[in-house]
């Protein structure tokens, strides 16, 4: 096409050399979530879980409009970011689904509708920091991470239990709140 800057019609060799390695799998990556010890249920430092899903942050910058001689100029605005949404395979102990649910009861009881007063402090009470790492082919880092700053769950999903999936490990997901996201080299 003329004019066009760039444009080669290689056919598919010209998209396959484009491919380093064959293109990034969604299927190798890491979720590890950092948790002091009140979060948990006596587990210290850091619980890591392999979840079935997560989801690399998508990018939303608003955008504020303003009027100027009755036309709007638009400009960029706040950033906003979505809840996180994780799927967690299910050990036979309930583990990891334990230790979720007993931070979510520390941020709002059942009974009493109140916060462990461990919990009031955002920062250094009832927050941690989420990381997403990928992977290559071969298994080493990629160099990509994404870590999720003061995180916390807000909801979990139940867990269906019948006699029919007799084959299948029992699954559940968590949702986050978190306040930003940053992306890093490793």
């Amino acid at each position: 096409m003329a004019g066009q800057v760039g444009f080669v019609v290689d056919g598919p060799n010209s998209f396959i050399s484009k491919l380093t390695a064959g293109g990034a799998r969604a299927s190798l990556f890491e979720a590890t979530i950092s948790m002091a010890r009140k979060h948990n249920t006596g587990t210290s430092g850091a619980i890591n879980f392999y979840c079935k899903g997560i989801q690399i942050p998508a990018n939303t910058i608003g955008v504020t409009q303003v009027m100027y001689k009755g036309r709007a100029v638009k400009m960029p605005g706040n950033r906003s970011y979505d809840d996180l949404t994780t799927t967690i395979i299910n050990d036979e102990g309930y583990v990891i689904r334990n230790q979720v649910e007993n931070w979510m009861s520390k941020l709002n009881s059942h009974a009493g509708n109140v916060r462990a007063s461990t919990h009031m402090a955002k920062l250094s009470g009832y927050t941690a920091t989420m990381m997403l790492k990928t992977f290559t082919k071969a298994g080493a880092t990629d160099g990509n991470v994404w870590r999720f700053k003061n995180c916390w769950p807000t909801s979990i999903d139940q867990i269906d239990v019948n006699w029919e999936p007799n084959d299948a490990v029992m699954e559940f997901t968590v949702n986050w709140a978190y306040d930003y996201w940053v992306s890093e080299a490793l």
